[in-house]
């Protein structure tokens, strides 16, 4: 599973998935910087999407669609430097969201992540 991940991965319908980062659209807090391990991942929902967190290096934090390009299952795993989807085996780099194996057509949809006094706030 997730490492990190504190929050159960529940199935939930999304639409409209892309590979751009999100520019425009509301901050939504999301929680404490601290709880997204270095090299690791947390998983939040914010407005009825799964949000996941990656911090790939101290400091840096990276944030994409939880839901798979190829058929829309959760991301359900991490393995090194990559989420991992268990239905099919897609697989995605946790610093650009871009496929690395599996069947996955496309990178997972970004967003853009504001570290402000150590809580995290994502532009949905």
């Amino acid at each position: 599973m997730l490492k990190g991940l504190g929050v159960s991965l529940v199935a939930v319908g999304f639409a409209g998935l892309g590979s751009q980062a999100q520019a425009a659209g509301s901050l939504v807090k999301a929680g404490k910087a601290a709880t997204v391990p270095v090299k690791g991942a947390k998983a939040y929902t914010l407005k009825g999407q799964l949000i996941i967190v990656t911090q790939p290096k101290a400091g840096v934090f990276k944030a994409f669609s939880g839901i798979c390009t190829h058929q829309g299952a959760q991301i359900s795993a991490l393995q090194g430097t990559n989420l991992i989807c268990n239905v099919h085996g897609s697989a995605f780099d946790t610093t650009t969201g871009k496929v690395t194996g599996g069947p996955a057509p496309t990178a997972l949809k970004t967003f853009a992540v504001t570290n402000k006094g150590g809580t995290l706030y994502i532009a949905i």
